[in-house]
C-alpha cells in the first residue's frame, strides 16, 4: 500500500464584483454566482480556531439580520437543516429557496445603506504539501492528531464540498486500506455541526478510534 500524504491550503478573498442592497438583488446574485462565494460566506467562519462563530453563524444570516433587520429570515438561514446538505449547488439552492419563501410571504422592504451593501468574496485557494505522510489507518490517526488545522479545513470542509481531488484521492486511499466502513463514517460528518476545526479534529479522531475498537 503506498503512502499517503497530506496536504494543506492557504485560503486568499477576493472580491467577485457582485453586490446587493435587498433581498432581491440578494437572491438574484446568489444564483449566478461562483460556487466558491457561497463556500466562502458560509464556512470562512470555522477558520477561526479560537473563537465561536456569530450568533448568525453565515455571513448571509448575519447581514440579513444587521443590515435588513429580518432576525426571522436570518433564522431560517442558520436553520440545521443546512447540516445535511454536503453539496455546493444544493446548498446554494436550499439557501435561494428559503430567501424565496420569505419574500413570497412576508413584506420585505429593508435596504442597506452606503456602505452597507452585501459584496461577494471568493475564496481562491493555494494548495500545498506538508512534511506528514502515512502508510496506513493507525498512521494516519496519529497524523490527524497533530497536523495544522488547515490541513482537517482542507480535507474535510474544503476538499470536500468544492469536489477537490485530494478528498477523493484520502477517500480511495482510505478504501483501500480495507476501511471502507470508516469513510462512510468520515464522510457523514457534517462542518456545519462543530463550533471550530478543533472541535471537528476531535469528532474525526473519536470516529477513528472507535473504528479501530470495533475492529479488534
Amino acid at each position: 500500500m503506498s503512502d499517503f500524504t497530506f496536504y494543506k491550503a492557504r485560503y486568499q478573498s477576493e472580491l467577485t464584483g457582485k453586490s446587493a442592497r435587498d433581498i432581491s438583488e440578494l437572491i438574484s446574485a446568489m444564483k449566478t454566482v461562483d460556487e466558491s462565494s457561497i463556500f466562502h460566506h458560509i464556512y470562512h467562519a470555522l477558520l477561526d480556531y479560537h473563537f465561536l462563530p456569530m450568533e448568525y453563524p453565515n455571513d448571509f444570516a448575519y447581514w440579513i439580520a444587521d443590515v435588513l433587520h429580518e432576525p426571522a429570515l436570518a433564522e431560517r438561514l442558520a436553520d440545521p437543516d443546512l447540516r445535511e446538505i454536503h453539496d455546493l449547488d444544493a446548498l446554494r439552492a436550499r439557501i435561494v429557496n428559503i430567501l424565496e419563501d420569505y419574500v413570497n410571504m412576508n413584506d420585505v422592504s429593508g435596504m442597506a445603506g452606503v456602505g452597507q451593501e452585501f459584496h461577494f468574496i471568493k475564496s481562491i485557494s493555494v494548495i500545498f504539501p506538508t512534511r506528514h505522510f502515512a502508510s496506513n489507518i493507525g498512521e494516519a490517526l496519529e497524523v490527524l492528531k497533530v497536523i495544522d488545522l488547515d490541513s482537517i479545513f482542507y480535507y474535510f470542509i474544503a476538499s470536500r464540498m468544492l469536489g477537490g481531488e485530494h478528498y477523493k484521492a484520502f477517500s480511495r486511499w482510505v478504501t483501500e486500506n480495507n476501511s471502507y466502513e470508516l469513510m462512510e463514517k468520515l464522510n457523514a460528518i457534517c462542518p456545519y455541526g462543530f463550533a471550530n476545526i478543533n472541535a471537528m479534529r476531535i469528532e474525526i479522531v473519536k470516529i477513528i478510534e472507535k473504528h479501530f475498537w470495533e475492529q479488534l
